[in-house]
C-alpha cells in the first residue's frame, strides 16, 4: 500500500487510505487528495481534486464500491458530456475536523461554464454532501449528473430500494447500455450476500429524478437529476425503461443562476436495516429478497404502482392485490405511492360514467382503437376488463386498512360508488349477478383477467370479485357514516351469493356432477369454462361466497389430487381444457398459456383458500414458491404446465403473491384501519417465528405459535390463543378481541415497566366474565380501560382469585382502574359483572 501523508487543521498527521476510518477529515495537499468518513468508520469517502473533482474511491463497511470513473457532477449539452471527471482547473479544498468544502468547481463549454461548490460533513453515523450549481446562462440540457455514481459493475449491488416504494433490480439491466428511471430521490443500494448496503437519501423537497444505466465498460451509473424546477417527462413515449440506449429523459431547460442538491449517505448493514425478524420453518433471507425484489417492482414511477413491472411497463387496473402487495413489502414508502397511485387513477383512469380504464401502458401497442389517452391509459385489445370495476373498490377498501387516513377515504366515497354503480346497472333480472359487454364467446373478446379467454355474459370471477368488493365498501361507507349506502350493498351482495351458488340447472354457477363452479354462462343459457378454473373457485372459497364446508372440500381435495397427479410446483390456471373456440388461438393446444400454466399472481388467494383449510397445504406451495425464486428470481411471465420452466418477457411482479399469502393468510397478519389484526393459520414447523411488523410508523413484533400468538409494542405485549388485534397508543396498547372494531381493553403500563398481559377469556357481550394474566419484571401501577359493558352495571374485580373493588361502567360502557404488577408470579385477573 502507498503511504500518503495527511494534513489536517491543528497539525495532525496521518497516514494511509483507511486513516480516516475513525472519522472526520483527513487533507492530503502534497497529492490533492482528501479522505472522510463517518464517526463509526463504516462509510469512508476519497476525493480527488488534481485538476478534477471526483469521490475516486468509496467504502461501505470496508468494502471498495465504486468503478475507477467514481462520483463527479456534469451536463449534457448539445450530445456532449462536460464533467468533473477530469479536464478542470483544480478547485479550492478547505478541510476542518469534521467539514470539507470544495469551491471553484468549473466545467463546460464556453458560455455555458457550470460553478459548483461542494460541502461535506461527516455526522457520526452519516456524511452529509451538498451540492451548489449556478448556471452561468440559460441552456436546454440533454442530460444532467447532479452527481454520477458509477460503480464497478452489475454484481456491486444487488439492486436499489428506491424512495416510491419501487426497486431497480441490477439484473433486469442486463443489456449494454439498458437504463431505468424514475421521479425519486433516494435509494438505497444493497448486496445480499455482503450484507452491507449504501443509503444515499435526497434532501426534503427536491424536484429530481434518477436513473439507472449499464455502460459499454460494464460500469453501474446512477445519475441524479435535477430539472430545473420542471418535472422530467420522458422522451420514449412513456416510458421509464430503455433496453439499449440511455437517452430516458426528453431535454429540460434550467435556467441563469444557482440551484443546489443535497444527499445524506450512510453504510449500513444490510442484515440490521431491514431485519424483518426470526423465521422458523422457512429462509427469512428468500422470504425477505422476494419482497424486496419482485414485491417492489411493480412500482414503475411515482403514481405508477401495479403488477407487472418497469421492464414491460404495463398496469393492468383489473388487479386486486396490489394493495396487499404493500401488506408484505412493509415499506413506508411503498404505501405512500399506492396511495398516491390510486388517486391519479381516481383523477385520470375513471369515465363520468364509472368505468375504470383497465391498463395503463407505455405506449399504446396493447390498446384497443382509439382508447389510449396522453397519460397512458386505456382498453385492452382484447376486450372490456370488467374487473377493473370491482379491482380498483379492493384496492382502495385495503389501502385504508394499511393507512387508516380516514380523510383520504372519503376523497376516494364519490369514485368508488361511480365504479361500482357502473357495474350494478348491469344487473341481470334482479339476480345480483351482472353482466359483460359481450353476449357469447363468438364475440371473441376477454372480459377479465384471463384476457384471451373469451369470458361473456355472467362471468363467475368477475361477479365473485363484485362481491368481495361490495362487502369491502360497505364497511368503507358505514366508517364514513353512510349507513343508506353501506346497506344497498349488502342487500345486492346477499342477492349475488344467493344467484352465484345455485346450480348451473337453476341459472348459478355450481355444478354438482364435477363439484366445482364453472366460469360463464353465456346471454343463450350455455355454460362454458366447465373445466374447474383456477382463479373462480379460489375467489369463491377466498372471498367468502362458498362458506359450504363440503363444497370447499370437494374442490380443494380435487385440486390437490390433481397437482399430485403432474406434481406441479404451483397451481395452474385451469386443471383441463377448454373447448374449442372458448379462447384465443394461441391457448392451443392444451395445455398452453392461459389455457392451463401456471401464473403465481394468484398464489395468494391460493393460499387463503387452502389456509383455513389444511395449512400444510398453504405452506407447502410457499415453500415451493420460495425455492423457485432461489433458482431463477421468479423472473418469468409464466411457468409452462408441462416442462414447469419459466416463460414470458412480460415479467410480472404479481409472483410476489404466494408470499403475500404467507403474511396475509398463514402468519395472519391483516392490517385494519385502527388496528393490527392476527389471524393465523400455522402449522407445528412455523413455531418460534418472530416477525418485526411496521403499521403507520409503529413497530409490531409479532410472536407465532399454533398454541398461541402475541404481538407487542414499546414495552407492552398481549398474547392470545384467538384471532385478536391490537393497536399501539402512545403508553400502552389497545386489545380487540376477536374480529371486532372495538377495543375491548386499553393497557398502559407504568413508567420503565414491561408488561405481558394474557387474555384467558373475552366474551362478545357484557354480561361475561373478562379474565386476564399480567406479567412484569419491574413494579409499578398499570392502567386499565374495560371497554364494551353495560353502561351504568356494577362489576367486581378479582385478583389472584380474592374479590378487589368494585366498579359501575360509565355512560360508554367503560370501567377505568389502576392496579399494582411487577411480582415474582404472574398475576390473574377477573372483571366479573355483580
Amino acid at each position: 500500500m502507498n503511504f500518503l501523508r495527511f494534513f489536517c487543521v491543528g497539525g495532525l498527521v496521518l497516514n494511509g487510505w483507511a486513516a480516516a476510518a475513525a472519522g472526520g477529515v483527513r487533507l492530503d495537499a502534497e497529492h490533492k487528495t482528501a479522505t472522510l468518513a463517518d464517526g463509526q468508520g463504516n462509510l469512508t469517502l476519497r476525493l480527488n481534486y488534481d485538476g478534477r473533482c471526483v469521490l475516486d474511491r468509496v467504502a461501505v463497511r470496508g468494502r471498495e464500491v465504486t468503478a475507477e470513473s467514481g462520483v463527479s457532477s456534469g451536463i449534457c449539452l448539445d450530445g456532449k458530456w462536460f464533467t468533473t471527471r477530469s479536464g478542470i482547473a483544480t478547485p479550492q479544498v478547505v478541510a476542518g475536523k469534521d467539514c470539507l468544502t470544495v469551491k471553484n468547481i468549473v466545467f463546460g463549454k464556453p458560455g455555458m461554464e457550470v460553478r459548483e461548490t461542494w460541502r461535506f460533513t461527516a455526522e457520526a453515523d452519516r456524511i452529509v454532501w451538498r451540492i451548489s450549481r449556478r448556471y452561468a446562462a440559460e441552456a436546454s440540457l440533454d442530460d444532467a449528473a447532479f452527481p454520477e455514481w458509477n460503480f464497478g459493475g452489475l454484481s456491486t449491488w444487488t439492486g436499489g430500494l428506491l424512495g416510491d416504494g419501487g426497486v431497480v433490480w441490477d439484473k433486469y439491466l442486463e443489456t449494454i447500455n439498458a437504463t431505468y428511471g424514475a421521479h425519486t430521490g433516494t435509494v438505497t443500494f444493497w448486496n445480499r450476500a455482503q450484507h452491507d448496503c449504501l443509503r444515499i437519501v435526497a434532501g426534503k423537497g427536491q424536484d429530481g429524478a434518477v436513473r439507472f444505466s449499464h455502460q459499454p465498460n460494464g460500469v453501474l451509473s446512477f445519475y441524479y437529476i435535477a430539472g430545473g424546477g420542471e418535472e422530467l417527462k420522458p422522451k420514449h413515449g412513456l416510458s421509464r425503461y430503455l433496453r439499449n440506449r440511455q437517452d430516458l429523459w426528453a431535454p429540460f431547460k434550467v435556467e441563469r443562476g444557482e440551484t443546489g442538491a443535497e444527499f445524506t449517505l450512510q453504510a449500513l448493514d444490510y442484515d440490521e436495516a431491514y431485519n424483518t425478524g426470526t423465521f422458523s420453518g422457512l429462509n427469512g433471507g428468500s422470504i425477505r429478497e422476494l419482497l424486496n425484489t419482485v414485491g417492489r417492482y411493480g412500482v414503475i414511477d411515482k403514481n405508477l404502482v401495479g403488477g407487472n413491472g418497469w421492464r414491460s411497463g404495463f398496469i393492468c387496473t383489473h388487479e386486486q392485490w396490489f394493495a396487499q402487495m404493500g401488506l408484505a413489502v412493509d415499506a413506508p414508502d411503498y404505501t405512500a405511492n399506492m396511495t398516491a397511485a390510486l388517486d391519479y387513477e381516481r383523477d385520470h383512469a375513471i369515465g363520468q360514467d364509472g368505468r375504470v380504464k383497465g391498463r395503463w401502458c407505455y405506449g399504446p401497442g396493447d390498446s384497443m382503437r382509439g382508447t389510449y389517452d396522453k397519460l397512458g391509459f386505456y382498453e385492452a385489445q382484447w376486450g372490456y376488463m370488467m374487473d377493473s370495476q370491482p379491482d380498483y373498490v379492493i384496492c382502495v377498501a385495503e389501502q385504508f386498512d394499511m393507512t387508516g387516513d380516514r380523510r383520504w377515504l372519503a376523497g376516494q366515497k364519490e369514485a368508488c360508488e361511480r365504479v361500482l354503480n357502473f357495474l350494478l346497472r348491469r344487473e341481470v333480472n334482479d339476480t345480483g349477478l351482472v353482466a359483460m359487454m359481450t353476449d357469447s364467446r363468438a364475440d371473441h373478446r376477454g372480459s377479465d383477467w384471463i384476457d384471451v379467454i373469451w369470458a361473456s355474459h355472467e362471468n363467475a370471477l368477475v361477479n365473485a370479485e363484485l362481491y368481495y368488493a361490495l362487502q369491502q365498501w360497505s364497511d368503507a361507507e358505514e366508517t364514513l357514516g353512510d349507513a343508506a349506502q353501506a346497506g344497498k350493498y349488502r342487500a345486492f351482495a346477499a342477492r349475488l351469493k344467493t344467484s352465484f351458488n345455485r346450480t348451473i340447472a337453476d341459472g348459478g354457477f355450481w355444478d354438482p356432477a364435477n363439484q366445482w363452479y364453472v366460469y360463464w354462462r353465456e346471454k343463450d343459457g350455455s355454460v362454458h369454462g366447465n373445466n374447474l378454473v383456477t382463479p373462480v373457485n379460489f375467489t369463491a372459497i377466498g372471498y367468502g361466497l362458498c362458506d359450504d364446508a363440503a363444497r370447499q372440500k370437494a374442490i380443494l381435495d380435487r385440486m390437490e389430487s390433481e397437482m399430485a397427479k403432474e406434481k406441479l410446483f404451483f397451481w395452474p390456471l385451469n386443471f383441463f381444457p377448454y373447448q374449442d373456440g372458448d379462447g384465443l388461438a394461441v391457448n392451443y393446444p392444451y395445455p398452453h398459456y392461459e389455457n392451463g400454466d401456471l401464473f403465481l399472481s394468484w398464489g395468494e388467494l391460493g393460499v387463503r383458500a387452502y389456509a383455513g383449510y389444511d395449512p400444510a397445504l398453504a405452506l407447502k406451495y410457499v415453500k415451493q414458491t420460495l425455492d423457485r425464486y432461489e433458482k431463477d428470481g421468479l423472473s418469468f411471465q409464466r411457468y409452462l404446465r408441462q416442462s414447469q420452466s419459466g416463460s414470458g418477457d412480460d415479467i410480472l411482479a404479481g409472483n410476489c403473491m404466494p408470499i403475500v399469502g404467507l403474511y396475509r393468510d398463514i402468519y395472519g397478519i391483516q392490517p385494519k384501519a385502527n388496528r393490527l389484526y392476527l389471524e393465523p393459520h400455522l402449522t407445528a414447523e412455523l413455531n418460534g417465528t418472530e416477525l418485526r411488523y411496521n403499521l403507520r410508523g409503529q413497530q409490531y413484533v409479532i410472536a407465532l405459535n399454533a398454541a398461541g400468538c402475541a404481538a407487542g409494542a414499546g414495552t407492552c405485549t398481549l398474547r392470545e390463543t384467538r384471532p385478536f388485534g391490537v393497536n399501539a397508543t402512545a403508553d400502552g396498547l389497545e386489545y380487540f378481541p376477536g374480529k371486532s372494531a372495538d377495543w375491548g381493553m386499553s393497557i398502559a403500563p407504568a413508567r420503565g415497566q414491561t408488561l405481558t398481559v394474557q387474555v384467558a377469556a373475552w366474551p362478545d357481550h357484557a354480561d361475561g366474565t373478562r379474565q386476564w394474566t399480567e406479567t412484569a419484571r419491574e413494579k409499578g401501577k398499570a392502567r386499565h380501560v374495560i371497554a364494551g359493558l353495560n353502561p351504568g352495571a356494577d362489576y367486581q374485580l378479582w385478583v389472584d382469585g380474592r374479590a378487589d373493588k368494585s366498579w359501575r361502567a360509565d355512560r360508554s360502557g367503560r370501567v377505568e382502574f389502576s392496579h399494582d404488577s411487577g411480582y415474582p408470579a404472574p398475576v390473574d385477573f377477573a372483571l366479573k359483572p355483580r
